[in-house]
C-alpha cells in the first residue's frame, strides 16, 4: 500500500503508535484516579468521625462538670427526697421487675 504522503511514514507509525499507548493507558489511569478519590474520600469520613467524637467527648465532660457542680451545690437531704420522688413516681421498681421475671423464665428454659 503505497500512499503519496509529504510525511515520513516512519513519523507517521510513531504518532500512530503513540495514540494507541494513550487509549491503551486511559482505562489504567482512569482506576487508578478513582482508586485515589475513594481513598481521599474515606480518609476525610474518617476525619470528621474523629472530629465528632471529640466533639461528643468535650459535650460529655461538660455535662459531668455541670452535674459535678449541682451535686456538690446541693443540700444533701433535698437529694435525696428528690431521688426517691423520681423512683416513686416511676415504674422503674415495677419494670426492673418484670425484666427479673422474663431473665428467670429465660434461665428455666435453658
Amino acid at each position: 500500500m503505497t500512499t503519496d504522503s509529504f510525511v515520513n511514514s516512519q513519523i507517521t507509525g510513531a504518532v500512530a503508535q503513540a495514540n494507541l499507548s494513550v487509549l491503551g493507558d486511559a482505562p489504567a489511569e482512569a482506576m487508578a484516579i478513582l482508586y485515589q478519590q475513594m481513598a481521599h474520600t474515606v480518609g476525610l469520613a474518617l476525619q470528621n468521625v474523629i472530629a465528632q467524637q471529640q466533639h461528643s467527648y468535650s459535650i460529655h465532660n461538660a455535662i459531668t462538670i455541670a452535674a459535678s457542680k449541682q451535686l456538690l451545690s446541693t443540700d444533701p437531704a433535698a437529694a435525696a427526697k428528690a431521688s426517691q420522688d423520681l423512683i416513686a413516681g416511676s415504674a422503674i421498681p415495677e419494670n426492673l421487675a418484670a425484666l427479673q421475671a422474663v431473665v428467670n423464665e429465660i434461665g428455666k428454659k435453658q
